[in-house]
């Protein structure tokens, strides 16, 4: 099982390090079906996640202060509350379930966003909704990663660059938070064993970046969003 998870982390690291999005969105599914618990899944892949996150923010190139100002306001109060109530009510909830949901829901929008009338004239009200709610799905699920994608291409148009300085820094406060979250609120803390998965971030995360400077990134969106969207129904059809 070992060298299973070795190997599934490596690809996902992979991913993670050329578009900004993978460890999580993909890595919590899987090893849920593999029978890791969701606290344990968040202890296995948030500090390798945290590090991708945190090499992508501070290499970017460019900047969206506004970004980052109504994320921290909007955004982080939802997930600390809702990751809170999670800890807390974790044996009374089938979060399989709701992570197939969450996972099918935004696959689909990510794959017909042209087609949403909501994410056409984004204002800044509904960034800011939006937001709030991405707080709440990802403190629940640990998935916001879809929506985070959706949101953060909503801002900034095909600007790959900018997706990814925003997806980066999204998921590096949401990752670091969580970390403490888990530290403080339950007995489930990150083990030694799971930070020596950083190493392999130092090994991957540098020669990808030619790839990423190459990468059409919207069929590599349409691949990343089918895929999501086979794990959603995966994981539904078992717990049916």
């Amino acid at each position: 099982m070992l060298l299973f998870e070795f190997l599934i982390i490596t690809l996902l690291i992979f991913f993670q390090s050329i578009f900004g999005i993978g460890l999580l969105l993909f890595g919590t599914p899987t090893f849920l079906l593999l029978g890791y618990n969701f606290l344990e899944v968040l202890n296995l892949l948030l500090p390798t996640s945290v590090t991708i996150s945190l090499m992508q923010f501070f290499s970017s190139k460019t900047k969206n202060e506004k970004f980052k100002n109504n994320f921290n306001l909007y955004c982080l109060p939802f997930l600390v509350i809702s990751l809170y109530l999670l800890i807390k009510n974790i044996s009374n909830i089938n979060l399989e379930i709701y992570i197939a949901l969450i996972i099918i829901f935004f696959a689909a929008v990510s794959l017909n966003k042209k087609n949403i009338k909501f994410l056409k004239n984004f204002t800044p009200i509904k960034q800011k909704l939006l937001l709030s709610l991405l707080g709440v799905i990802h403190g629940l699920t640990n998935l916001g990663g879809s929506f985070l994608t959706v949101l953060s291409s909503a801002i900034n148009g095909n600007d790959k660059h900018k997706i990814r300085y925003c997806i980066s820094y999204g998921y590096l406060m949401m990752g670091i938070l969580q970390i403490l979250i888990l530290y403080f609120f339950s007995d489930n803390h990150v083990k030694m064993i799971n930070l020596a998965y950083i190493a392999l971030v130092f090994l991957i995360y540098f020669p990808t970046q030619k790839i990423f400077s190459n990468f059409k990134d919207k069929k590599f969106s349409k691949f990343l969003n089918i895929l999501a969207l086979f794990y959603g129904v995966v994981i539904l059809i078992k717990n049916i």
